[in-house]
């Protein structure tokens, strides 16, 4: 997939999210935005192709990873601190959720095992996540498992998880 049909492809789903959120309130308000408080050198995985559209963005770092999904280094996202809702990532977007994918097996959307700091994610709050989000997440990671390069990193990421969820 070429690099304009791909960021034209995130910028589709990222449409999608706009207004649409985990719980029909700003979640912030449960937390003390935690999500939002990183620093320096924490951030959120950018998936294949979607550095694009943050490289020319002041309020941002691409930073390359360790990591490698099919032959390619996986990047991270540093923000500057909190940000409006149409700025963000994918990955943040659909926090605290986060896809699962082995090829030849089902995408599985879970809540992502290294959101502990996310209330959402907690036992108590089973059930909060509005349906219509979570099926939303689904259908954005149906789109994309089709691309070859995203497929290979949500394999990957699934392997990270896989570690996270052993803890």
């Amino acid at each position: 997939m070429s690099k304009l049909a791909i960021t034209k492809l995130y910028e589709q789903i990222y449409r999608r999210f706009d207004t649409l959120t985990p719980v029909p309130f700003d979640c912030g308000e449960l937390c003390g935005k935690l999500c939002c408080q990183g620093d320096s050198e924490s951030g959120m995985y950018l998936f294949p192709g979607e550095e694009q559209l943050f490289l020319n963005n002041p309020n941002f770092s691409v930073l390359p990873t360790d990591i490698v999904a099919g032959g390619r280094r996986v990047n991270l996202l540093v923000c500057d601190g909190p940000c409006t809702r149409t700025d963000r990532p994918l990955s943040c977007r659909i926090f605290p959720l986060v896809p699962m994918y082995r090829k030849g097996c089902t995408l599985e959307i879970i809540h992502d095992p290294r959101a502990s700091i996310c209330p959402l994610t907690h036992p108590e709050a089973s059930g909060c996540i509005d349906p219509v989000f979570f099926r939303e997440v689904e259908y954005a990671f149906r789109v994309l498992v089709k691309v070859p390069e995203v497929a290979d990193f949500l394999e990957e990421l699934s392997y990270i998880l896989d570690d996270y969820q052993l803890l």
